[in-house]
């Protein structure tokens, strides 16, 4: 008996090995490739999408490193660039495409992630990452213990990518590389130049920008020798009143973000009833200047068809005087921080279309036809029928397209698989 049990040892350590070789070094792959590709895809997508949020993060950054000098344009295509190599890169893991390849790299940008990251997390020079944008808000110390187990799934990815298929055929994969880049650059292009085709910020399409009741403070009934009082929450009576029960809150309107008029008092801008054509400026440099004539012609058009308009310029009072005599605007305008006005909209500068006070659509002004006032003088909808970039229609088609060449892609090899067994 003890020879057949040691004699059995090996065919055991042979299958035990083997199925660790067939089933559990695949499955881990798998769960890696998963939780590699899809970070990679979800960051890359985001910073794709909103390429003016990848801007103002990376600014940000060098702000808080002092660098305060470099200029816009080589950073613009930095952040496009970022957004298109991370989507690639998590698209070619996630589907075991360029196996080795895809491998090393997202391991090599771990290998910058994790420092920058270990450092933000400590020093916190930034308040979170924007690795994901706005659509995931991760603290700097969750990102952190994030990209170790991202790095530790890269390692893995290093030793076995390579030894477990992907979805597609070997032959296919340049086309999967390839439509991928032109999907990240054409969302990044439109993100750009007219408005993000997705919005997860505060104000995306059908916010209502009208004044909001809040509750201001909690009123509460006492009686005491036939007499009922109201008092505060923060002032109650003493023992010898009764309490009677709640009295109706008091209440204050408050507008989505401050807005001040010339003279730097708070304005009520958006209005409740009717349309509002708001030109948006967070940054009011040169930017507007070129634009300032179309703009004009824009604003006597919509009051021509009964639609009021205003602008707001991310700038302080005395810097919104100095803004009109160079803008010379031939319709109000007001100030408010260009923070606010930055996730309102993207772009240097805006227009946003409101109907009894909810967003109808966002734009750059430079996306807008520039033929509209003169084309459209004698239609009283063109405004209000003005394409918005975020209503899911512009994603649909652009994403839709992109996934229906991926699926015919992946069906390159099991066809072919077929026709090899036909033969």
């Amino acid at each position: 008996m003890p020879f057949s049990e040691s004699s059995n040892s090996p065919n055991q350590e042979t299958a035990t090995a083997t199925a660790y070789k067939r089933i559990v070094t695949p499955s881990l792959t798998w769960l890696c490739r998963t939780i590699v590709g899809g970070a990679f895809m979800l960051g890359g997508w985001a910073k794709s999408v909103d390429p003016y949020g990848t801007l103002y993060k990376m600014l940000e950054y060098f702000s808080a490193w002092g660098l305060h000098a470099i200029p816009r344009e080589p950073v613009v295509m930095a952040a496009v660039a970022l957004g298109a190599l991370e989507l690639t890169v998590g698209v070619c893991v996630l589907f075991g495409v360029l196996r080795r390849s895809s491998a090393i790299a997202a391991f090599l940008i771990m290998c910058a992630m994790l420092p920058l990251t270990a450092y933000i997390a400590i020093a916190d020079p930034v308040s979170d990452c924007g690795c994901f944008g706005d659509i995931l808000i991760v603290s700097n110390t969750a990102t952190f213990l994030k990209n170790i187990a991202i790095s530790a799934c890269c390692v893995w990815l290093l030793l076995h990518n390579s030894r477990c298929r992907g979805v597609f055929h070997h032959s296919i994969q340049w086309l999967v590389v390839t439509s991928t880049v032109l999907y990240a650059l054409i969302l990044s292009a439109v993100g750009y130049n007219v408005q993000p085709v997705a919005d997860f910020r505060p104000y995306p399409l059908g916010t209502s920008m009208c004044p909001a009741e809040t509750n201001e403070t909690i009123s509460l009934i006492y009686e005491k020798n036939g007499q009922q009082r109201t008092f505060s929450e923060y002032e109650l009576p003493d023992s010898t009143w009764t309490y009677i029960g709640l009295a109706e809150d008091t209440k204050e309107e408050t507008a989505p973000f401050a807005v001040f008029d010339t003279e730097g008092d708070e304005a009520d801008l958006f209005e409740c009833e009717g349309t509002q054509l708001i030109f948006v400026v967070p940054d009011p440099g040169e930017h507007f200047l070129t634009r300032s004539r179309f703009a004009n012609e824009l604003a006597a058009y919509a009051r021509r068809h009964d639609t009021s308009t205003a602008a707001i310029v991310g700038t302080s009072t005395a810097g919104l005087h100095e803004w009109q005599l160079l803008a010379a605007p031939e319709f109000d305008v007001y100030s408010a921080d260009d923070t606010d006005l930055k996730t309102l909209v993207r772009g240097d500068i805006a227009a946003v279309y409101l109907s009894d006070g909810k967003i109808v659509w966002k734009r750059n002004l430079a996306s807008i036809d520039a033929e509209l006032p003169e084309t459209k003088n004698d239609c009283d909808d063109a405004l209000e029928n003005i394409e918005a970039a975020d209503d899911g229609s512009m994603n649909a088609l652009i994403s839709g397209s992109y996934i229906a060449v991926l699926l015919t892609a992946s069906l390159v090899a099991p066809l072919r698989r077929i026709m090899r067994k036909r033969q």
